[in-house]
């Protein structure tokens, strides 16, 4: 096991790694072409940093490994509020803004109760997958609508220079070919033999240690955010994310192979995703601040869970 253990290590790394450039790559693409920073802060990169969630679940649905797939989509949702979220709001406390209040939180709630409605019948199908798919483009055809409708945030007459295309191509392929190849001959496998070695289900390997690593782009990107006391950002990125878990890494995942869903998925971990939603909506609101005493809980909340999986829950 040692030697799965090290080379899902190495992976993460890598894929990390190759999620930075391709990110990089992506907006420097988007620059290039002249599409205003709105768009591309709203689009590309909060669709490239989920790289790496979307391409470990993406491969393994096509390998078959359910469990993996939708672990780490729901354990990067619960990383994202029980350990990033909660460590820029203990770092310093974070201000919401009141649009993500009105919008984008209720929006994910929503995403949330139909996926448990899909969740229904134990399987996630391929038709389920692009009912997932069709919500998120709802939802971003709606935000850049509603971020574009004054036109002079769209930066009309941005100056900025002119960028080299053939560096920024080549950042984009080097990281998609790296979060690609991490991700297929890496991490997927050597998280499967880890679980069978522990005698655990795949899927706490996926909603625990799978989910934490490819959250990390988001953790440095919230930890960096609320050092600049920027939290109003950590947590625009944390919902957003999550919004993207929901819709595209479990709908591009089961449009690729229908994903089979345990019991315990269905009457722990999602009703627990849904109540850690609830609570940050609820402590969002206490004088719209998440404080440093709420990040410890949410902390503590996410520690427990993850205890309680590896213990009781999937036994």
């Amino acid at each position: 096991m040692l030697k799965d253990i090290i080379i899902f290590i190495i992976g993460i790394i890598v894929i990390v790694k190759s999620a930075d450039l391709f990110t990089n790559g992506a907006e420097g693409i988007a620059v290039a072409f002249k599409i205003p920073r709105l768009v591309i802060g709203l689009t590309i990169v909060s669709l490239a940093t989920t790289a790496p969630e979307l391409t470990v679940s993406a491969i393994s649905a096509h390998a078959g490994s359910s469990g993996i797939a939708i672990g780490n989509a729901l354990g990067s949702c619960l990383a994202n509020i029980g350990i990033i979220l909660a460590l820029a709001a203990i770092i310093r406390p974070i201000n919401f803004d009141t649009r993500i209040l009105r919008e984008e939180l209720p929006f994910l709630i929503v995403a949330l109760l139909m996926l448990g409605i899909l969740l229904a019948d134990n399987n996630i199908s391929a038709l389920d997958g692009l009912v997932l798919l069709a919500m998120l483009v709802l939802c971003y055809t709606y935000i850049v609508l509603r971020e574009t409708r004054d036109k002079r945030r769209l930066n009309s007459n941005d100056k900025r220079p002119a960028s080299n295309i053939n560096k920024h191509m080549l950042r984009f392929f080097a990281g998609a070919i790296g979060v690609v190849a991490a991700a297929k001959y890496a991490i997927v496998p050597s998280a499967v033999n880890i679980a069978h070695s522990l005698g655990v289900p795949e899927i706490v390997i996926g909603l625990s240690i799978v989910a934490i690593g490819t959250s990390l782009p988001e953790l440095s990107t919230a930890i960096a955010a609320s050092l600049k006391n920027m939290g109003e950002m950590a947590a625009g990125n944390v919902i957003g994310a999550n919004i993207i878990n929901i819709l595209l890494v479990l709908g591009v995942s089961a449009s690729i192979n229908p994903l089979s869903v345990d019991a315990q998925t269905k009457i722990t971990t999602l009703p627990v995703l849904v109540v850690v939603t609830l609570i940050m909506f609820l402590f969002s609101r206490t004088g719209l601040k998440l404080t440093r005493s709420e990040g410890v809980l949410l902390l503590a909340a996410y520690s427990g869970y993850i205890i309680y999986i590896f213990g009781f829950a999937y036994k």
